[in-house]
C-alpha cells in the first residue's frame, strides 16, 4: 500500500448514494482510484463491526452515503444508520483512532458533481490526520 494514498470506503445506498455515483460518472466527473465503493440496499444494514472492520483492513476514513432523511426507498427509520454511527465513531475515538475519520452524508439524489466535491473535501481533511491506521497482515 503506498503511504502517501489515502484509501476510503465509501457505504453507498442503492438509491440515491449510488446515483450520485452514478451521475459522476456519466458526467465525467473523476475522484481518486483509492476511493472504494461498497453498494448496499440501504444504510441500515451497515451497522459499526462493518465500519470498523474497513479501518481494520485499512481504510484511513469510511463515509456513509445515503437517502436524504425522509426519501428512504424502504422507508426505514433514518435513527438507525445515525445510531450505529454514532455508536462507530464512540469506538474510533476510545481506539485513539480519530472519529472524525468517518462520516455520514445525504446528498441529493443525483448530485455528481455534490459527491465528488464531499469526497474530495474529506481526502483532504483525512490527510491532515495521518499518519494512517495500519493494515492488518
Amino acid at each position: 500500500m503506498n503511504k502517501s494514498t489515502i484509501h476510503l470506503v465509501v457505504f453507498a445506498c442503492n438509491w440515491d448514494g449510488l446515483s450520485c455515483i452514478e451521475e459522476a460518472a456519466r458526467g465525467g466527473l473523476t475522484y481518486p482510484a483509492s476511493v472504494r465503493v461498497v453498494r448496499v440496499s440501504c444504510l441500515s444494514r451497515v451497522h459499526q463491526g462493518l465500519m470498523l472492520k474497513a479501518f481494520e483492513l485499512g481504510a484511513d476514513g469510511v463515509m456513509l452515503l445515503g437517502c436524504e432523511p425522509g426519501n428512504c426507498q424502504y422507508d426505514i427509520d433514518a435513527g438507525l444508520v445515525t445510531r450505529e454511527y454514532e455508536k462507530a465513531r464512540i469506538v474510533l475515538g476510545l481506539l485513539g483512532l480519530g472519529k472524525e475519520r468517518l462520516v455520514l452524508c445525504h446528498i441529493p439524489r443525483g448530485d455528481g458533481p455534490g459527491f465528488v466535491r464531499r469526497v474530495t473535501d474529506f481526502l483532504k481533511e483525512l490527510e491532515q490526520v495521518r499518519p494512517a491506521i495500519p493494515a492488518r497482515a
